[in-house]
């Protein structure tokens, strides 16, 4: 009879195992609901804040004023960058259209 009541211990200690494994589940299931409701929480009265969306303007408004600045210095940098270009074609010019006779007749 003995041999009969280790598989009936060990199937009863399965099932007390299961089922605090399913207690400790569901109290997880519940802590991590909890955490995201706090967090949802939270982060509404941070969208809510008057502080929080006054430094979110003076942000944008910091973004705006960097941005014109960077394109103010482009369009700076595109006309210098077009001089250059016209010079170097007119001096490319220079050199490749000079008439040699011209430099003798002026040289004699």
């Amino acid at each position: 009879m003995r041999h009969h009541t280790q598989p009936i211990a060990f199937i009863i200690a399965l099932g007390l195992v299961a089922a605090c494994s399913r207690h400790d589940d569901a109290n997880v299931t519940a802590d991590l609901k909890g955490a995201g409701h706090d967090v949802d929480s939270a982060a509404a009265h941070v969208a809510h804040d008057q502080d929080v969306r006054a430094a979110e303007a003076q942000f944008r408004a910091a973004g705006r004023d960097a941005g014109r600045d960077f394109r103010k210095a482009a369009a700076e940098a595109r006309a210098a960058a077009r001089a250059l270009a016209a010079d170097t074609r007119h001096a490319a010019h220079d050199v490749t259209h000079s008439n040699p006779r011209d430099q003798r007749d002026s040289s004699s």
